[in-house]
């Protein structure tokens, strides 16, 4: 049977590169990755917003 580099004994929860490959907790990455969907969304509308207020001022 084959085992993946740094999957042994050695190492006791493995680590984020065996859950990737492994396609363990398929879930969390999927949250993780909305998540900062989300937040980068968020992010770009408050600098659009605080464009327009600055260049409401300058007008």
């Amino acid at each position: 049977m084959y085992k993946m580099p740094g999957a042994g004994v050695g190492v006791a929860g493995g680590g984020v590169g065996t859950l990737a490959a492994t396609g363990a907790d398929v879930g969390w990455w999927l949250a993780v990755g909305v998540a900062l969907v989300l937040l980068g969304i968020a992010a770009l509308i408050a600098v659009r917003r605080r464009n327009r207020r600055f260049s409401r001022l300058d007008g």
